[in-house]
């Protein structure tokens, strides 16, 4: 018999990014569109580039989902008010990512970014979680080729 959790607010918030991240590493699409409000109100900025809408967004995830990736996660803090349908997430993160085919070769063929991340979120009306709206990436310093992420 398993016992049904109930999340307070906030983690329920933090939930939604642990369900981005672990969705990527896990290259599980469900589990990360589950974490997004997949209309064409949601964006993703990281310096210069946008990624506007579901449809911009996905595309570039099917890239992502091909990659070996992992994401590091901490000091991360929620912001919002009681009751609430609308919050703020900020947190720290190392994010490795590597083509399958060289994940175990001796030499580092990775690219890697350590980031600051800043997430707008909302409770979607039609099953009460907590959805990814704005997903701003300000990378603090990288290595590695770049071009992994982009094919």
């Amino acid at each position: 018999m398993t016992d049904k959790v109930t999340l307070t607010p906030r983690e329920a918030v933090v939930d939604a990014f642990h369900r981005c991240l672990q969705g990527i590493d896990n290259n599980d699409h469900a589990l990360f569109e589950s974490a997004c409000l997949t209309n064409e109100t949601m964006a993703i900025v990281a310096g210069s580039t946008t990624l506007d809408g579901w449809t911009a967004i996905n595309e570039f995830f099917e890239r992502l989902f091909a990659l070996v990736t992992s994401h590091m996660t901490s000091n991360i803090r929620v912001q919002m008010e009681d009751g609430a349908d609308t919050a703020s997430l900020t947190a720290h993160a190392l994010a490795h990512h590597i083509r399958p085919e060289d994940a175990f070769k001796a030499e580092d063929t990775s690219y890697t970014a350590s980031s600051l991340y800043f997430l707008n979120l909302v409770r979607d009306g039609r099953d009460g979680l907590w959805k990814i709206k704005k997903w701003e990436i300000k990378a603090q310093w990288t290595t590695g080729d770049i071009n992994i992420l982009h094919g």
